[in-house]
């Protein structure tokens, strides 16, 4: 649970998550879902309730502690540094750039593997500001998956996305799953929820309403 003042934003809700699935949250706006995620980043401090992972319960403290957890999140708002290249993005406050910025060509390295992996044709030594809304998103996703985490938050990844980095995307979720990762995923567009998650999770006004199969629900009961 949730509250600011006297006001409850969250009440009561349940979510879970488990290796190798792409849980959907769904809701309309004010039904909950970003405070949710800000709660499992780190972001804010629920205000009551407990948060267990691998069967430990545990208190997420920052932005910073979760992403030690393994827990990171690609948000609507970038937070990407302008005036920084795309590869120094990457790997800014990650473990790994220790010492990479003293070794430019290791860095560059890691970047091109990290986009290639990706299939983004984006080049790393470009800078952010030069980037098109789109690309700006992709290396916003990219600099989620460079941390290594075993759950990956996603709010609204594909907007600005074409229909072909879209699939590219989707394609990218899958091959998380598969690796055995936890994938939370917002989005408003329900053909995106039917296509990509296991199960989806309704909330509605703060409150938890249904966890549902994907593959055995109806769009008119979501």
């Amino acid at each position: 649970s949730k509250k600011f003042f006297e006001s409850s934003v969250l009440d009561s809700v349940n979510f879970d998550l488990y290796p190798g699935e792409a849980h959907a949250i769904f809701g309309q706006n004010g039904a909950g879902k970003s405070t949710l995620i800000k709660i499992i980043t780190g972001d804010l401090q629920p205000t009551s309730g407990k948060i267990i992972l691998n069967d430990e319960e545990l208190k997420i403290h920052s932005v910073h502690n979760a992403k030690e957890l393994g827990i990171s999140a690609v948000f609507q708002e970038f937070s990407l540094v302008p005036q920084l290249t795309v590869e120094e993005n990457l790997f800014l406050g990650s473990n790994k750039s220790k010492g990479l910025f003293l070794n430019k060509k290791k860095l560059h390295e890691m970047a091109c593997e990290t986009m290639e992996q990706l299939e983004f044709s984006i080049k790393p030594e470009e800078k952010i500001i030069n980037l098109s809304h789109a690309e700006k998103r992709m290396v916003e996703i990219a600099k989620a998956l460079s941390y290594d985490s075993k759950i990956i938050i996603m709010d609204e990844p594909t907007s600005a996305l074409t229909q072909s980095e879209t699939e590219v995307l989707f394609k990218i979720i899958n091959n998380l799953r598969k690796s055995g990762k936890g994938i939370i995923y917002i989005s408003h567009r329900m053909e995106e929820l039917t296509k990509i998650s296991d199960r989806i999770t309704v909330f509605r006004d703060g409150k938890y309403i249904d966890t549902l199969v994907t593959k055995d629900t109806q769009i008119s009961k979501i």
